[in-house]
């Protein structure tokens, strides 16, 4: 195997005027090339070595494990937080649920009780109520809204029928009164009729009589 050729070499110089210099030797020693210390240092640190490269390398891999560690790290944190706000939620849409299946009855009793005290309260009282229906959260204040628009349509609808009932017993009583007279009337008529025909029946009852006694005593009248 031929021998690893040797690398030329750097020595520090210095000029008669005191400046700094780079002489640049061969394998032998001999002076290949003098050159200003500054500008070489210069371009010496422009550029980077194969050491300094592998050293970067390495220092960029450590820092991009490290990085990945960390982020790691992070998104297990972030999920636990989500995973226990997602929990969080559920609770919550849980609750909301059995507050709505039992809010209609609580909010029942609660427009019954408002309505209650607003028909027995003065007006003092009833404006206390309504502080407190307006203090109520939104959803039993729509409740309540709703209720009480029901309640108002219930009560026109009663009081539409009650009139609509009214109007159907007059109109019947009438009815009733008219047929009433009306058979008054043909029952009269009637009797009176009947009466008539009993006393021409009578009559000639009495008449016939009359007639039979005269032909069996003749002679004598009344």
């Amino acid at each position: 195997m031929a021998a690893a050729k040797k690398k030329s070499r750097r020595t520090v110089a210095y000029s008669s005027k005191g400046k700094k210099l780079y002489v640049v030797r061969d394998a032998k020693g001999r002076i290949k090339d003098v050159q200003s210390y500054a500008r070489a240092h210069a371009a010496d640190l422009r550029r980077t070595s194969k050491s300094e490269a592998a050293a970067g390398a390495k220092s960029v891999k450590k820092a991009k494990a490290k990085a990945k560690v960390k982020v790691k790290a992070k998104t297990k944190v972030a999920r636990g937080k989500v995973k226990v706000a997602r929990a969080k939620v559920v609770k919550r849409k849980v609750a909301v649920r059995r507050a709505a299946k039992k809010a209609p009855t609580r909010i029942g009793r609660q427009v019954a009780a408002v309505r209650a005290a607003v028909r027995k309260a003065p007006a003092k009282t009833r404006a206390a109520v309504r502080r407190a229906v307006r203090r109520m959260p939104p959803r039993a204040q729509q409740a309540v809204a709703s209720a009480e628009k029901s309640v108002v349509k219930a009560e026109k609808s009663v009081e539409k029928t009650v009139a609509k009932m009214k109007k159907k017993a007059t109109t019947t009583a009438k009815q009733a009164e008219t047929a009433v007279s009306k058979a008054q009337d043909s029952v009269e008529k009637t009797a009176t009729n009947l009466f008539d025909q009993a006393k021409d029946l009578f009559q000639k009852a009495s008449d016939a009589v009359e007639s039979a006694v005269e032909s069996v005593i003749p002679g004598e009248t009344k």
